[in-house]
């Protein structure tokens, strides 16, 4: 089984560099885009390089964080109880009673 190489002995294959010339304001809001689509600076000037278009995906707000965290829950529940009717365990009829 191939094993996955860690994160800081993974090697980035992007060596070439571009140079573009632009005034202050308007990489500032290039800057802007950037963060407003959440990306990082150099990843939205190549998407833009390449595709002409960049999808926005707006940062997960505290209510979305919040039914993520309830859902992971939710879902370890029902492994739990799944694997509790898998191995029929007679214990697991008093555990969903409380």
């Amino acid at each position: 089984m191939k094993k996955h190489p860690k994160r800081e002995d993974k090697k980035t294959n992007k060596t070439a560099f571009i140079k573009v010339r632009y005034t202050a304001e308007e990489k500032e809001r290039i800057r802007s885009r950037a963060t407003k689509a959440g990306r990082k600076y150099s990843d939205y000037c190549r998407e833009m390089l390449l595709s002409g278009s960049v999808i926005a995906v707006p940062p997960m707000g505290d209510n979305e964080k919040e039914a993520l965290a309830i859902l992971r829950q939710t879902t370890l529940f029902y492994a739990h109880i799944s694997n509790l009717i898998k191995v029929k365990d007679a214990s697991w009829v008093d555990a969903t009673k409380a």
